[in-house]
């Protein structure tokens, strides 16, 4: 049709204007038996960035995690099988404050199944158990830049208990997942049973669906910002454009952090919730266009919700009534265009060349203030990296030192196999040379240039991220001229490099020792200007580590349902 052509373009970099029936009919599939269940409830279909793997809830049924930790103590071990039902049921009709007799039949029995595709389709299905899911609602709400980490609803305590927010869990890839870490998010509240979220692709902002005392329905949605590591702001009501005085919920987040795809029961919905589409403008997060609502058959005269778009694929997921119980279905409404490149390696100690479990940080080039955390139990990773920027991953873990690496890939190009990398941890130990680039001085002085101040720069937050540590600054020089001045040059170098550490980012000057070497040590020969170029530096070298003490270390540096 004449606007086709326009049409895939736009929903490929999520442009407006939105799907009509006059563009094109879209062929709506519903997902196998493997996963749409014979009479029960699948919602909230959430995609890994590659698109080969599909995590949903599945509702009511009757093989569920019974797990349930009360002070420590498994109920379901402790009460026989007929207590322990009633007991459950008796928590989930406080959760609901209506009567439940039974628990494998309510809609707080939610457990987290995850489908994946080996043969090109989702054809191996498997339903973990603890600590994924649980005895209490268990529900994926979105995915985050670490490749191995979801957002899950809920916080839970290892000992017991759940209260009302977010989680992160981490697959450990042996088939085992972390327990859920809470995020946290100032002044949460959220007066209702339902509650759903997105996550951004850069980690940045969050997108919620909560009932809140200013919602103007049962559910409005909020925006929240990443503040530091695992702090969140207070979410923000995103006013009137979106948000309407009937229930807004489910949100999703393009990957260019531009199109929210939502659903709501407004008026302009033929039947229950529809699935509806706006787009961002500007670069703030206050103007967003009007809400419009997508086409038949990807809504229909039941409830559609949950969608999920997938730019690897292409495909629309969502969740439907159109059967009479609530399935997953999908829709393609886009060419495949993956815009992320899939890294992955292992994080090694060169001097052993063994694996070391460690953290790593990763982000765009030149912005720290936001850095995304992939922890890497036993050594190994696999990161998704946005294409068509500079892209920074460091490993990071106390006692070592690790080494950022710059990553770009084209953003034309398909990248059909997995990147390998090694990222490597040097142990911090007494007599090593700290690997840092040069630092260089005006000629025949001790005036740093100001294009090392960099270099000065990351060499105190060395000391300030490990604070047990002192250095010694060694100067050098090359042989052209008389040596008493060199060697007073190269002294006199090592204490400049100290005087902007502790002048100007305030580090302990008790930690830093200086010595002036002149042309003495020399790197390489001095028999071309090459070479004398590499003998006039300065050298960081660590002269000691102290235990740390625990009390310093330290201070140094509860029900919701999908």
């Amino acid at each position: 049709m004449k606007n086709l052509s326009s049409l895939l373009l736009s929903v490929l970099c999520f442009l407006l204007p939105f799907i009509t029936e006059a563009q094109k009919k879209y062929e709506v599939e519903k997902l196998n038996t493997g996963i749409n269940s014979n009479g029960y409830d699948e919602i909230t279909p959430v995609a890994s960035l590659d698109g080969n793997t599909l995590y949903f809830t599945r509702v009511g049924y009757p093989d569920y995690v019974k797990s349930l930790i009360e002070d420590g103590v498994e109920m379901s071990v402790k009460l026989g099988e007929a207590e322990f039902r009633a007991y459950l049921a008796n928590i989930y009709t406080r959760m609901g404050q209506h009567k439940i007799n039974d628990p494998s039949q309510s809609e707080f029995n939610q457990d987290i199944w995850i489908a994946q595709s080996l043969n090109g389709t989702f054809d191996q299905i498997t339903h973990p158990g603890p600590p994924l899911n649980n005895a209490m609602p268990n529900s994926v709400s979105s995915v985050t830049p670490s490749s191995n980490e979801l957002v899950v609803i809920n916080k839970f305590e290892e000992g017991g208990g759940m209260k009302k927010g977010f989680s992160i869990v981490r697959d450990l890839g042996n088939g085992g997942w972390t327990f859920p870490e809470p995020i946290g998010i100032e002044n949460y509240y959220n007066t209702g049973s339902d509650v759903n979220m997105t996550m951004s692709s850069d980690g940045r902002t969050m997108i919620l669906s909560l009932e809140n005392y200013d919602s103007r329905g049962k559910n409005d949605l909020y925006i929240s910002f990443k503040k530091g590591e695992s702090i969140w702001s207070q979410p923000k009501n995103m006013g009137n454009m979106i948000n309407s005085a009937a229930r807004e919920t489910t949100p999703y987040l393009s990957e260019d952090n531009k199109t929210l795809f939502f659903s709501s029961s407004r008026r302009k919905s033929a039947s229950g919730n529809d699935i509806f589409m706006c787009r961002r403008e500007g670069q703030g997060w206050d103007n967003w266009t009007q809400p419009q609502r997508l086409i038949e058959p990807i809504n229909s005269d039941q409830d559609d919700s949950q969608p999920f778009f997938n730019s690897a694929t292409g495909y629309l997921y969502f969740a439907s009534r159109r059967d009479g119980t609530s399935d997953i279905f999908r829709v393609k409404i886009a060419p495949a265009v993956p815009r992320f490149v899939t890294v992955s390696g292992r994080i090694v100690d060169p001097t052993t060349n063994k694996k070391v479990d460690a953290r790593i940080l990763s982000g765009a080039k030149n912005d720290t203030s936001y850095r995304n955390v992939y922890v890497a139990d036993d050594g190994t990773f696999r990161l998704s990296v946005p294409k068509g920027m500079d892209f920074t991953i460091m490993a990071e873990k106390p006692g070592y030192i690790g080494k950022e690496k710059v990553l770009n890939y084209r953003k034309d190009y398909a990248y059909f196999k997995e990147k390998i990398i090694d990222l490597e941890l040097v142990k911090i130990e007494e007599g090593k040379k700290l690997e840092l680039p040069p630092v260089y001085f005006e000629q025949s002085t001790a005036t740093v240039k100001s294009n090392s101040f960099v270099v000065l720069d990351e060499l105190a937050d060395f000391m300030r991220q490990h604070y047990n540590v002192r250095i010694r600054i060694e100067g050098h020089t090359d042989n052209q001229g008389d040596p008493d001045a060199l060697l007073k040059l190269s002294e006199d170098r090592a204490k400049a490099i100290k005087n902007y550490l502790v002048g100007t980012k305030r580090i302990n000057p008790i930690r830093i020792t200086t010595l002036g070497f002149g042309a003495s040590k020399p790197f390489s020969d001095n028999d071309s200007e090459t070479d004398r170029a590499k003998n006039r530096r300065v050298e960081v070298i660590i002269s000691e580590v102290h235990e740390i003490e625990p009390v310093l270390q330290a201070g140094s540096e509860k029900m919701e349902k999908q």
